[in-house]
């Protein structure tokens, strides 16, 4: 399958998906309202983060091992499945030594952090190298389908009416993060039987081990920097001495948004590293790099100008009244969003190549600009400050990773921002070619 009707495939049907998790960010948001929404996706931020280090960012290790067919299948998926149970144990463990030392963040959730803490850590961790399978064969339909469908599930069981505290939400909590675990389950079980020879059981043998390890350890470590880039803002937001659980939610929410602007570079990353991997059509990579990036930058704008004219009222409309303050935060963050989308496409690239410490050092760069500016800044100003660092944090580290790019391969760096008429004719081509 041609490379642009491969990513046409991707962004529809990861398009659906993503389309799934904004509503049922929507949904799940109007009914808790600002604090609460706050609460429980810091938790989940905490939890997102447990995920890579227990993890071990596998599914970037079986992403690049199934696309070179350095490794069978076969013997991934069931690595895949056993180690979910050596995670779960592990974060069993991990809570428990928590609460040890802690009495818990929030009284009415810390006795669900056990069930909340093993449905989302292992459903995100199956689903992630699951569907990573998929996609190294050109599947984008059915582990996607999946996921929406488990989505659009939940969102008819979330009532309208807004919840009047945290302990009248909690069954639809447990709701929430049950589904985490039901995706995994059930796209594993399709990977399983989309091809009979994934079902014959085996395990990588001890230099395939080795190798897949040592792979992941290295993507983990530019996960875990680039998580802390992305989110360690949340920490600084939440000790913050001018900061309510409402800016919480607010920031938490614009931060969210701006994983949604990222969703487009996510698909076609996920086409780009196994493509890169593979070894094919590095030209035609290198060209579909430049014209995203040059598109990206025109999307921003555009979003841009309908926020600063139309943002309050949106923002209100969709999640309610208690999100009031995302217009100024979000208008500061969106140059620093446009960073992160040419960042992403470029990070696949690298990781594709085996060039992770490429990635890891320029999240490592970010990262010290960002904890200095919020240590700085966001305990005085709040949550304007911490968008603003974060903006700064990620351009340092586009400038970064376009400087090694430029320097691997002689690239001209003009190219990633000016625009072009012909990207419009590309955009054209690549739908003709995917009908």
């Amino acid at each position: 399958m041609n490379f642009q009707k491969l990513l046409l495939q991707s962004l529809t049907w990861r398009g659906v998906y993503f389309i799934s998790m904004l509503l049922v960010n929507v949904f799940l948001s109007r009914y808790l309202q600002a604090a609460s929404t706050g609460i429980v996706y810091y938790i989940s931020n905490i939890f997102s983060f447990s995920l890579i280090i227990v993890g071990l960012s596998f599914e970037s290790g079986v992403t690049f091992y199934a696309s070179g067919a350095l490794i069978q299948k076969n013997k991934l998926i069931w690595f895949v499945v056993l180690w979910s149970f050596v995670l779960v144990a592990l974060v069993l463990a991990a809570i428990a030594l928590y609460f040890h030392f802690s009495s818990g963040a929030h009284e009415v959730l810390d006795n669900r952090y056990y069930y909340f803490g093993v449905t989302y850590i292992a459903g995100l961790f199956l689903t992630n190298c699951a569907a990573a399978l998929f996609y190294t064969q050109n599947n984008f339909l059915l582990p996607n389908a999946l996921l929406a469908a488990w989505n659009i599930l939940l969102i008819i069981f979330i009532p309208k009416h807004p919840a009047a505290s945290i302990e009248e939400a909690t069954p639809i909590l447990d709701a929430y993060f049950l589904v985490f675990i039901l995706q995994g389950i059930s796209i594993c079980v399709a990977y399983l039987f989309s091809d009979k020879a994934t079902r014959q059981f085996a395990l990588p043998v001890k230099a395939e081990l080795k190798d897949l390890f040592r792979f992941s350890s290295l993507a983990m470590a530019a996960n875990i920097v680039f998580f802390l880039v992305y989110r360690v803002d949340y920490l600084f937001v939440n000790a913050s001495p001018v900061c309510t659980a409402a800016d919480l939610g607010n920031y938490i929410q614009v931060s969210k948004l701006g994983q949604l602007l990222l969703i487009i570079p996510q698909i076609i990353a996920s086409v780009i590293f196994p493509r890169t991997a593979s070894g094919i059509e590095r030209k035609e990579l290198n060209n579909t790099l430049m014209i995203m990036a040059r598109l990206f930058l025109q999307l921003y704008v555009v979003v841009l100008i309908v926020v600063i004219f139309a943002g309050q009222y949106v923002f209100t409309l969709l999640f309610g009244e208690t999100f009031n303050a995302m217009k100024l935060p979000f208008i500061i963050l969106i140059p620093g969003i446009f960073s992160l989308s040419v960042l992403t496409l470029l990070a696949a690239y690298f990781s594709g190549k085996g060039k992770v410490i490429v990635n890891v050092t320029g999240t490592g760069i970010a990262l010290v600009v960002v904890i200095i500016g919020d240590y700085l800044f966001v305990p005085r100003y709040g949550i304007v400050a911490a968008a603003a660092v974060s903006t700064v944090g990620y351009t340092v580290n586009l400038l970064y990773i376009l400087y090694v790019f430029y320097k691997d391969y002689s690239i001209n760096l003009y190219d990633f921002f000016h625009w072009r008429k012909e990207d419009y004719t590309w955009i054209k081509n690549l739908l003709l070619k995917g009908k």
